[in-house]
This record gives C-alpha cells, structure tokens and sequence, in this order.
C-alpha cells in the first residue's frame, strides 16, 4: 500500500482550510497553529477515513471543531448558559428584523467588509453564525456540536444578525455603496426569505476564501506516516459500491426481460383464445342457419307423427275403455240372473158369477 503524501495534501488544501478557521478566529497566527493541530490529528485518525474523495470534507470538520474547542477553551464570554430573559428578547429582534425586510442585503459588500462584520461579533455570536450561514448547519446541530441548546443557539443567531446589520450599516454604508445587482438575493429579500439571503450572501462570498499559509506542515517524529493508508480501502469500497450498481442493473434488466416474456406468453394466449372463440362462434351460427333452414320439413313430419300418435292413443282409450265396460257386465250379469229367476206361478181359478177372473199369486 501507498502511504498517502500529507505535505502535498498539505499544500493542495490548507489555503482554503485556514481561510474557514480564520472566519472563526480572529487572530491569523492562532489560526495557522490550529492547522497544524488539525493535520496532525488527521494523520492519527486516518483509518477512520474511507473514501479518498471525502478528504477535504473530513478535514474541514477536524478544522472547525478544533476551533470551537479553542474558542470555548478561551473565551471568557458566556457561551453556553441561556437567560430566562432571551426567549422575549429573541421575539423582538425577529419583529424588528422582519420591519426592517433585511434591506442591508440589497447593498453588495466585499468579502474584506463581511469578514470584519464576522470580527465585530462576540465570540458565541460569531461562532453560531458561521455554522449556521456558510456552513449550512441547523440550530439542533449546532447546539450539539456547542453544548447548548437549541433556543440559545436561535437567540446567538439573532443577536448576530442585528450586530452584523448595525456594523455594516454603521461602517460601510453611505451613497456611494453598490446595489446587490445579484437577482436572487433581491427576490428572496422581496417575498421574505431574508434568512435564506443571508445564507446566500455570505456563503457566495466566502465559497473561494482561501489564505496561503506561512509555515511548512511540520510532522513529529512520532507519527508514522508508512502505516497510514486509506487509497486501498477506498478502492476497495468503490469497487465493491460498483459492483453493487451492477449487479442491481443486471438484476432489474433480468426481471424487466422476464415480465416482458410473460406479457408477450399472455398477449398470444389471449390473441390463440380469441382465435378459438371466433371460430366455435361461427360454428354455433352455422348450425343454427342449417338448423332454421331444416325447421319447417322437421315440422310437419313431427306434426303428423303426432297425430298418429295421438289417434292411437284415442283408440287404445276407447278399446281399454270398452273392455272395462264389459268387465263390468260381465260381473254385473251374475246378479242380475239372481234377480230375474223365473218364479212360480199359481193360476187359481175363481168363477165368480158369470165373470172368470185369473189372479195371479206368488208362492
């Protein structure tokens, strides 16, 4: 493994790293040590670093916490204790400031005249500006990284806002100051994102402050620059990232193929279906046609085997109707033969004076 050249990362980025620890110290000289301190921590540090392209932004972050740990280390002004008496306080600045529509924003300062103003703040003050304006932080982070809250962290930043305002206006202002030309600033000034045009103000004119530094980095004898490497690790890291990437496309290219296959499998089953419909359909309507064209023929065949059918059945009615009928004389012939044996008769004969008379008696 190559061990990585601290004093050529050295030379490429402390410009720019001094200028972000000199917005938060005043006092260049202090400033240059804490670059110093800065380096040499990070070459401790190194393995926790995993991607060689995150480099200036992991030691950016070692620059300012070094320089927040010295400002709290040596300021004598309050920087973490918050008054019961601010929360009104903070209120009223954020209705005088809402008057006044942010209007020092329409003027267009240099970097030098928005340095000085940072200068010009106490030392929490100034602190709780930079992190918020240029280095986009919000009040729950800042208040972690400061060990304060997040309502002391709000009332520092308007507590600044107002010094700044009143130094710019105080020192800088007069007829012969420049107009913001820069028309993004002046729409968020005119529908009232003021604290976004602070943002934008500040952060575009601190975006390329560099101070080259004059001293050399000086590395102990102590540190053991051959050990430190993180190119590996971060090749390997891209490399497995890159992998990933791929993987995942070849994956989605599969499934997108696979779903493709089955729609066009669906797509000519539905079309074969259909196909099959048409053609049963067509079928049915054909028979019916042969059907209705045979109807009248199938009819009158139909209707005279009916009848002949039902002439038949009329006469097996009357024939089995008869012979009930004479199956029941027969049994009734009996009884009446009973009934109608032939009696005796007894003819008396009776003469009664001239007349004969024949009386007829039963036995």
């Amino acid at each position: 493994m190559q061990a990585p050249d601290w004093q050529k990362i050295y030379l490429n980025h402390s410009p720019k790293l001094l200028g972000i620890c000199r917005r938060y110290v005043a006092d260049l000289q202090t400033a240059e040590d804490l670059l110093q301190d800065s380096f040499i921590l990070a070459m401790q540090k190194s393995h926790q670093l995993n991607d060689e392209k995150a480099l200036f932004g992991w030691l950016k972050t070692i620059v300012v916490n070094n320089a927040l740990q010295h400002l709290r280390k040596h300021s004598k002004e309050i920087f973490v204790t918050t008054e019961i008496s601010e929360i009104p306080e903070l209120l009223t600045e954020m209705n005088t400031l809402a008057t006044e529509n942010n209007h020092i924003l329409a003027y267009d300062f240099t970097r030098e005249e928005l340095l000085k103003s940072i200068d010009s703040l106490p030392v929490h003050h100034r602190s709780v500006f930079n992190l918020y304006f240029i280095e986009n932080n919000s009040h729950a982070e800042i208040a972690k990284l400061l060990g304060i809250n997040v309502n002391t962290s709000k009332s520092h930043l308007m507590r600044a806002k107002k010094s700044v305002q009143n130094y710019l206006m105080t020192h800088f202002v007069n007829k012969n100051t420049p107009k913001n030309k820069k028309k993004m600033t002046q729409l968020l000034i005119f529908i009232g994102f003021g604290g976004l045009a602070w943002a934008q103000t500040f952060q575009s004119k601190f975006a390329d402050f560099s101070i080259l530094p004059s001293k050399e980095l000086i590395i102990p004898n102590d540190i053991k620059t051959n050990s430190l490497s993180f190119s590996a690790s971060s090749l390997n890291k891209n490399l497995q990232k890159k992998l990933i990437i791929a993987a995942t496309l070849f994956i989605i290219i599969l499934f997108s193929i696979h779903v493709n296959k089955g729609n066009y499998q669906f797509q000519n089953s539905k079309a074969k279906s259909l196909v099959n419909t048409k053609m049963i359909v067509n079928e049915k309507i054909s028979e019916n046609n042969f059907i209705s064209q045979s109807k009248p023929e199938i009819t009158e065949e139909v209707r005279a085997n009916a009848i002949n059918l039902n002439q038949k059945i009329q006469i097996q009615k009357t024939v089995s109707s008869e012979n009930k009928v004479n199956e029941k004389a027969t049994i009734v012939k009996p009884k009446d033969s009973i009934k109608n044996i032939p009696k005796r008769v007894v003819i008396v004969k009776k003469v009664i004076q001239r007349d004969t008379i024949f009386i007829e008696r039963e036995n």
